[in-house]
């Protein structure tokens, strides 16, 4: 896989992590595991402004959620899960499953062998950690300091926005990396693997037929015949009579 081929599965996966994070935070409470109970039912308050205001809410429902929801993924690791809720299993899913669903899902449709499969969900990874940086140093640009931006980080996750985001994004990569590589060795097949048994195929069936020739070959040269004037017994290559002389029919 080329250089061009892995960046454009990247971005794929970039986009695909989108939707697999609307699915943690609609499906598996990830707002609400996230804050301890705190902030609940965001999901349904979403989903009820959506039905008031019609087609367009449910859109605007989708859109919403799966931004919360990818947030909170670049924002929570997932060692704070561990080390903060390791009674929470659906937490730590939730965290981590859309991580494990975008590397599946890309790989499944790009990558051709492991590595494939590592440089595409690496390439995800790779690709988010410089749009969280350069989203950074834009917002401490509007804010004129990152004081602000790192003490409400530091309150949330004990550490400043850049080590926070970038540390979520390659743990979530590196797990996704797993499934990715193996994905990946599940469409893997070796180069050369069909012409070497198309050869060997074909070595035995050369072999066989040089035998069968060989064998008819032999059956030729033992047949017997006999001598007209005397009547021995030759074989059919003696061109004369080993008993009188006379020329062999």
């Amino acid at each position: 896989m080329g250089w061009k081929r892995v960046i454009g599965s990247g971005i794929a996966g970039m986009l695909c992590l989108i939707p697999m994070a609307y699915i943690s935070f609609r499906f598996l409470n990830l707002s609400e595991g996230i804050t301890g109970g705190l902030i609940q039912n965001i999901d349904d308050a979403l989903g009820s402004i959506s039905s008031l205001i019609g087609a367009g809410g449910i859109f605007i429902e989708l859109i919403v959620g799966a931004l919360i929801g990818v947030a909170l993924i670049f924002l929570f690791p997932i060692h704070w899960c561990i080390f903060y809720r390791p009674e929470d299993i659906m937490l730590i899913l939730a965290v981590t499953l859309p991580w494990i669903l975008c590397c599946v899902i890309t790989c499944g449709i790009f990558a051709r062998s492991p590595k494939q499969g590592i440089h595409t969900s690496l390439a995800i990874g790779i690709g988010y950690a410089i749009v969280l940086v350069i989203v950074y140093f834009i917002l401490i640009a509007i804010l004129g300091s990152n004081i602000i931006l790192d003490g409400i980080l530091i309150g949330l996750t004990d550490l400043p926005y850049l080590l926070a985001v970038l540390t979520a994004v390659f743990e979530g990569c590196l797990v996704g990396t797993v499934f990715g590589g193996f994905v990946g060795s599940l469409k893997y097949k070796p180069k050369g693997a069909k012409g070497k048994r198309g050869k060997s195929r074909g070595k035995v069936e050369v072999s066989g037929l040089s035998e069968e020739s060989r064998a008819i070959e032999s059956s030729v040269l033992t047949e017997k015949t006999s001598c007209s004037n005397c009547g021995a017994k030759l074989t059919i290559d003696e061109l004369f009579c080993t008993n009188c002389g006379a020329k062999s029919p």
